[in-house]
């Protein structure tokens, strides 16, 4: 017999009784649509997850920094008294190294406790300078990144921030906005006045006589700010203000008016060989100290000429410099692993509606052996051998879970049609411009018409070889 004619017979024989086969094929597709539906679900978003990091270059990213036991999301931080410390020269140096081709430098400001804006004041989380090199690529929603040529006064925040201060859906209306940066007590960097907090100190010990240096807290510092930029708070960076590098230099600076040895000496020159007691104060001085350059950069972010080398980069760093190095690529594939995971779980919920399918299609059969009984006994009779009757049952049943997935995937194609729009309008109301993201990969349709064929093939196995076995003579008395 030919294959067109094992077709042809299952189609004619499921055309028998429509609707306990149309009803068994339901069953298929219910089983076929949850796992296709919830497999789109899970591949999409991993994929829009993914293609967002690869866009702005994340993937080809290595993170630095003096401690060597960093990921990619916690960088070290605080003192490290014997790590390596990042240096403009040791910036020179790793630039130099084999497919790395350039290195932001970054600085996290501890010094700093909030954002004010009218009468809002919000909590600083993260401020953060860098390099614009054009390593680091913020992905904006409104206004501009950070320049080479802004040096003071000038920041970007992230949308969760502009959000909270009332501009949400509104991102463009918050540029130009002027903010202060409210420091804590002890700031003396860049924006605060050395000499007239060394006045209020000495005013301030001079009306507490006998009081002592923990029990002074000098007033904060408020420096202003405006926002020329609204960064994407989705990716990894929410709650953060942005400055540029070089106005960070000045707020890592430590400015205090000192009585200085020489000044001191000084004083002292002067009352030599005067009676009596002596006038002459010391005067303080303006001391600076960059502690910038004194302490090292806080990390630092290495770009690799393509993401497949960013784990040699990392590696090569590492053991160069001894320092702590993650690249971004492995780590935020571990932690998209969870999808992988989460996509085994609800594939299983779907294989379970098409283990059910499995148990009807088996139904089926078993009833349709039953109702051909005398038809199987006269085709036994005119020379169909055991195998044939097998084939014809096996194929039948593989047309069921055949037709139950095409109409499976079918179906969860028109749920991805009109989920799109959907999530599109979520996706704009949070400034993201990325659109129709729940796409049905090919080979999800492919794999999902075959398993539910297999299926098919699977549950028809038993009602074959019971057809198949039946006797010839038996079967053409059977009423």
């Amino acid at each position: 017999m030919r294959f067109s004619d094992y077709i042809f017979i299952a189609f004619r024989n499921i055309r028998r009784q429509k609707l306990r086969s149309a009803l068994t094929i339901f069953a298929v597709v219910i089983g076929a649509t949850s796992v296709a539906i919830m497999l789109t679900v899970v591949f999409s978003v991993k994929t829009f997850i993914t293609n967002q990091f690869e866009q702005n270059g994340t993937f080809q990213q290595v993170a630095v920094a003096p401690q060597t036991d960093i990921t990619w999301n916690d960088r070290g931080g605080g003192q490290c008294s014997d790590c390596t410390i990042l240096t403009d020269a040791l910036v020179a140096k790793m630039q130099t190294r084999p497919n790395v081709v350039g290195v932001a430098r970054q600085v996290q400001l501890w010094q700093f406790e909030a954002l004010l804006y009218g009468n809002q004041k919000l909590r600083i989380q993260q401020l953060v300078a860098y390099d614009t090199n054009g390593v680091i690529v913020d992905h904006l929603l409104a206004g501009r990144d950070l320049a080479s040529t802004d040096k003071a006064g000038v920041v970007t925040v992230s949308s969760d921030y502009a959000d909270k201060l009332g501009f949400k859906g509104n991102y463009q209306g918050i540029i130009g906005k002027q903010i202060q940066l409210y420091t804590s007590q002890y700031y003396n960097g860049v924006g605060s006045d050395p000499l007239k907090a060394y006045q209020d100190q000495q005013a301030w010990f001079a009306a507490h006589p006998g009081a002592s240096g923990q029990d002074y807290h000098p007033a904060p510092v408020s420096i202003p700010a405006t926002i020329v930029g609204v960064t994407d708070a989705s990716l990894m960076s929410n709650y953060t203000v942005r400055v540029p590098l070089d106005w960070a230099r000045g707020m890592y600076e430590d400015q205090n008016y000192q009585i200085t040895p020489a000044a001191q000496q000084a004083a002292n020159a002067a009352c030599q060989g005067k009676p009596g007691p002596c006038n002459v104060q010391p005067q303080p001085s303006l001391v600076v100290t960059d502690e910038l350059a004194k302490n090292g950069y806080t990390s630092l972010i290495v770009k690799a000429d393509k993401a497949s080398d960013a784990v040699a980069v990392a590696a090569d760093l590492r053991h160069t410099f001894k320092v702590g190095a993650a690249d971004a690529q492995t780590e935020i594939k571990q932690q998209l692993a969870i999808f992988n995971v989460l996509g085994y779980v609800l594939g299983g919920i779907g294989g379970i509606a098409l283990v059910v399918a499995a148990v009807g299609v088996v139904n089926t059969m078993i009833m349709s052996i039953l109702e051909r009984t005398r038809e199987i006994g006269v085709m036994r009779a005119v020379g169909a051998r055991r195998a044939t009757i097998s084939r014809l049952f096996t194929f039948e049943a593989a047309l069921l879970g055949f037709w139950g997935g095409v109409f499976g995937v079918a179906v969860g194609y028109v749920l991805t049609l009109v989920g799109n729009p959907i999530l599109n309008k979520q996706l704009q109301s949070n400034n993201i411009g990325s659109t129709d993201i729940l796409t049905m990969p090919w080979w999800l349709v492919a794999g999902v018409v075959a398993l539910t064929t297999i299926i098919g093939i699977l549950a028809g196995l038993y009602p074959a070889r019971r057809a198949a076995h039946l006797n010839p003579v038996d079967a053409l008395h059977y009423e």
